[in-house]
């Protein structure tokens, strides 16, 4: 069985080795250069690979993948709360006076805007946020705490991206932080529900997506749609969290 200990010791070592990479390295700060790509993967997928490397060495590794991959046992409302953040969006949308601009959006822009964000984001990760670290910690302290513990540390995890120049950098970082918190219990409580990861994987790439949509659709900079969307998400993460009682 795996511990928690080494699974968070691993991931910040793996992603801090690599955070070092792209502060040092000349040409490795944009994950869009041959020579920052490899770094940045290495960075993003820290938890992930971390969660494998564990797996593996306690004979876990084949359940892992197999969660990664099961599809036909989620019951339907997970497969809705994975999709909330486009309810963000359209409210985001709202407030700003209308819907993202379609003709600056071109299919060949959204395909890589989706494969970019799978690749660096939610791929790397949820394996080991919602694959190992939830799961391990909501049987020791329930579900909820687990979600806040890993969000607390999802968001630390996150901070070297303020040294560098990075979506995130353009964040005031408080914000940032209740952004990740409440995605943390969304994504806690659709962990507890379900026994797949890749819902966890839809939602946190539909979150991406859907910030890369506004941005590139009109709707503001990245500051003024992440206040836009911070109630929004707090409310999908209180009716997460009702959804989940209800049903224990």
């Amino acid at each position: 069985m795996m511990v928690l200990a080494p699974f968070i010791l691993l991931t910040f070592l793996i992603s801090l080795v690599a955070f070092a990479g792209i502060y040092w390295v000349p040409g490795a700060q944009s994950p869009e250069s041959a020579r920052g790509l490899p770094v940045w993967l290495l960075a993003v997928w820290g938890p992930s690979l971390a969660a494998i490397i564990l797996a593996a060495r306690s004979g876990e590794l084949a359940g892992l993948l197999q969660r990664t991959v099961m599809l036909r046992d989620v019951p339907l409302p997970v497969w809705i709360m994975s999709l909330t953040p486009i309810m963000a969006l359209l409210i985001a949308a709202y407030r700003h006076g209308g819907l993202p601009d379609a003709h600056l959006l071109t299919i060949a822009m959204a395909t890589k805007l989706v494969l970019f964000n799978l690749i660096l984001g939610p791929l790397g990760e949820e394996l080991g946020w919602r694959g190992v670290m939830q799961p391990m910690l909501a049987g020791q302290i329930g579900w909820f705490a687990a979600s806040l513990v890993v969000g607390a540390v999802w968001f630390m995890w996150h901070l070297p991206l303020w040294l560098v120049e990075s979506p995130q950098s353009e964040l005031p970082i408080p914000l940032f932080a209740a952004h990740v918190m409440a995605y943390a219990v969304i994504l806690g409580g659709m962990t507890h529900l379900s026994p797949s990861i890749a819902p966890a994987i839809l939602f946190h790439l539909a979150v991406n997506v859907m910030a890369g949509v506004a941005l590139i659709g009109g709707l503001g900079d990245s500051v003024s749609y992440f206040r836009a969307t911070l109630l929004p998400y707090w409310g999908i993460a209180i009716a997460v969290s009702a959804w989940v009682t209800i049903r224990a």
